[in-house]
């Protein structure tokens, strides 16, 4: 697997789903891909798609502070995997994020920063 930092959009709100005995929260992603021709940047005709899964606290409070549309930059492992019957089997991206963060380029973001169940106020 290889370590990427894309950004993009959320294509659809964050959704937490039961994976074994932890929480995975899970969205699709839409990467801002394009190329910069004479000084401009000049965005593709289809952007690619990610499918981005996060756990524990990250997945947590990306599903309480993110939904669809939202800026973010994602840094993770991708590698690519497959779903459903032989016969009709799709494939695609999946990102297994260490780090989901608001991209204050296009965005305002008001910071709080979380506290482990075993620190103090």
């Amino acid at each position: 697997m290889s370590t990427r930092t894309i950004t993009g959009n959320l294509a659809n709100d964050p959704e937490v789903v039961p994976t074994g005995s932890i929480s995975s929260t899970k969205f699709r992603f839409i990467e801002n891909t394009g190329d910069y021709r004479h000084g401009k940047f000049a965005p593709h005709d289809t952007p690619t798609t990610h499918h981005v899964e996060a756990r524990f606290e990250l997945g947590q409070t990306t599903a309480a502070t993110l939904h669809k549309g939202a800026p973010v930059a994602v840094v993770g492992r991708e590698h690519t995997n497959s779903w459903g019957p032989d016969d009709n089997r799709s494939y695609g991206r999946i990102i297994d994020a260490d780090i989901i963060g608001v991209d204050l380029n296009r965005a305002v973001a008001h910071v709080r920063r979380t506290r482990k169940p075993d620190e103090e106020a």
